[in-house]
């Protein structure tokens, strides 16, 4: 009987048969296939800060559509010993109890001083300084802890994505008692899938307005500035918070809009700035002055010509109603749907996506009014994500890193020592809150990559696998408790090696392997 022989493989077959089987099991995962233990962990790590047997566990079989949408709709919740942590925090004080103390015309002066500082010394400090330190470093590891505990993971990542794309920088004035209800108020604006929610909370809010010096932003004809000028001050316009509203905000830089967008934009929100505490009540209410929270609105500072911006005619005689209109104006607009989609894409795709997703996301974007959902639904459901998700090649941003390994070596255990997290982290470079400029942290590879900076992470790396480090909350919810990694649990955390890195395992300890595993090329993706 004639038998056909079996065919023989060549190794550049064999490469070429591996690679068609690996993308067609790429195509088969979409936005709405379950999950698979590798798929999961690389979700973790894509949408989260890693994954650890407890997330693993609860988001093998799940969909991505699943995923995001919890991501965006629920409320994150902490392990008990941590949500205590997080309510006795500094930072957990509401701002109606802050505002009076520490806003503009507050009681707490700059010239009050703190407390057990010997009289008249030369590196005396108010107590303002004192609190707000400590305010804002309790903002930022508030911010650390919840990443690094939460049941929702894709929740504080984006989260972070938005604080990021929104940034303000936490030492600027009174930023530093401001900053933890700038991220509760855009966490809940999230919430509601709407980037002109997000975009409507960070510019209403007073941190911003401070941020880029909106809050000095006067019309040089209005009433405001007219009393100044008879006192012997001039007053003008500030064009910082109309510029980033337009470049980084919305449109991106090289949309099309001109010097002329800016100017017209600035003068459209004059007036917005913040709630002095001794503002008489006449001012506060009177008509055209409206309050939001501790933004508020002066019709004495606002600029209330004819304007036109990025083609639209607003004209001459509206306040804040004309401010609304043209946020809406930018958030509609179908560049801001383009960049937008682009910046979501490189963080959460590619430093260099496929064109044909972003547009994609773009055109979902312009379809739904700007629902963060429906822009991210092309991106999960694309051929190049799942295929990201077998081969992750996004390089971790520090705080990834930071908070991805310290859950490798706690796996099992609440993270709550602030102060290891804050070091880490101030020394990585990227703390939540300390931007400087408005541009946010950088996403992509070029922004992190570095000698110096590798250096840094296999020393992290060795510090949590070499000796107990007391990252955990203890028992008794009071004291630390050492993290105690073991091998089984970095390599949940690491995933799949390949074969570079298996060969260089070979013949460590586990101590040593837990390091190398650490501060392998794979545990550097996501």
């Amino acid at each position: 009987m004639n038998r056909r022989s079996a065919p023989i493989y060549r190794p550049a077959g064999i490469a070429l048969l591996i690679g068609a089987l690996l993308h067609a099991a790429a195509a088969v995962a979409g936005i709405d296939q379950p999950m698979d233990e590798a798929t999961a962990r690389a979700m973790l790590n894509r949408f989260g800060y890693g994954a650890d047997l407890a997330s693993l566990k609860a988001t093998t079989g799940t969909t991505p559509r699943h995923y995001i949408d919890r991501a965006i709709r629920n409320k994150p919740a902490y392990p008990a010993p941590l949500a205590t942590q997080l309510a006795a925090s500094p930072a957990a004080r509401p701002l109606d109890q802050l505002w009076p103390l520490y806003g503009p015309g507050g009681s707490e002066r700059l010239d009050k001083p703190a407390a057990r500082q010997p009289a008249g010394s030369p590196t005396m400090r108010s107590q303002r300084e004192v609190d707000g330190r400590q305010m804002l470093i309790a903002a930022s590891t508030d911010r650390l802890l919840e990443s690094a505990n939460s049941d929702n993971p894709g929740h504080e990542a984006l989260l972070n994505f938005w604080l990021n794309h929104f940034s303000i920088h936490g030492l600027k004035q009174i930023n530093k008692f401001l900053a933890a209800d700038y991220a509760r108020q855009l966490q809940r604006a999230m919430r509601e899938d709407s980037f002109a929610a997000l975009f409507r909370a960070s510019f209403f809010h007073p941190a911003m307005q401070i941020y880029l010096d909106n809050n000095r932003s006067v019309a040089a004809d209005s009433r405001f500035a007219q009393h100044a000028e008879r006192a012997g001050r001039k007053l003008g316009i500030n064009e910082n918070l109309a510029r980033e509203l337009l470049e980084l905000h919305t449109l991106g830089i090289d949309s099309g809009y001109t010097q002329s967008d800016v100017q017209a934009l600035a003068r459209i929100i004059t007036g917005a700035g913040v709630l002095n505490n001794r503002l008489p009540e006449r001012v506060v209410t009177a008509p055209g002055a409206e309050r939001i929270g501790y933004f508020f609105f002066d019709p004495n500072r606002h600029d209330f010509g004819e304007k036109r911006l990025l083609g639209r005619s607003y004209p001459a005689g509206h306040g804040i109603d004309e401010i609304r209109q043209a946020l809406d104006q930018l958030a509609s607009h179908p560049r801001t749907a383009e960049h937008i989609a682009g910046k979501l894409a490189r963080r959460f795709l590619a430093d260099e996506p496929p064109p044909d997703v972003v547009r994609a996301m773009a055109a979902a974007w312009r379809n739904s009014g700007g629902r963060i959902s429906a822009t991210l639904a092309p991106l999960l459901d694309s051929p190049a994500f799942a295929a990201s998700l077998r081969h992750p090649a996004k390089f971790k941003e520090p705080v990834d890193f930071v908070l991805s390994a310290a859950r490798a070596a706690c796996d099992g255990q609440v993270i709550g020592n602030r102060q290891l997290l804050w070091r880490a982290a101030q020394d990585q470079g990227q703390a939540p809150f300390m931007r400087t400029t408005p541009d946010g942290y950088g996403s992509q590879e070029a922004d992190w990559l570095s000698p110096p900076a590798m250096a840094k992470r296999i020393r992290l790396a060795q510090t949590l696998t070499s000796r107990p480090v007391p990252l955990a909350i203890g028992i008794d919810g009071m004291d630390f408790a050492p993290c105690r990694p073991t091998i089984d649990n970095v390599r949940v955390a690491v995933g799949q090696l390949g074969p570079e890195t298996r060969a260089a395992l070979s013949g460590l300890s586990a101590q040593e392997e837990m390091a190398a595993l650490l501060a392998s090329p794979e545990f550097m993706r996501r």
